[in-house]
């Protein structure tokens, strides 16, 4: 990819209520519709970890 500059082109507005499924099927479409055929990705989750009963959260080692 290095010396090709990015299109700059997106899914659309609504790209936070698509599913993977979804953005992989733009992807194709827009591949399809201009030639290129690199994009960068990224995908970004969340966790959350619910300590054992019993287990004080406020006293794990390293609580922020």
């Amino acid at each position: 990819m290095s010396g090709t500059p990015p299109c700059g082109a997106e899914p659309p507005d609504a790209a936070r209520e698509l599913t993977p499924g979804d953005v992989q099927a733009w992807a194709e479409y827009h591949f399809r519709r201009t030639g290129h055929r690199r994009y960068a990705r990224a995908v970004r989750d969340t966790v959350q970890w619910d300590p054992p009963p019993g287990i004080d959260p406020r006293t794990i080692e390293g609580r922020l």
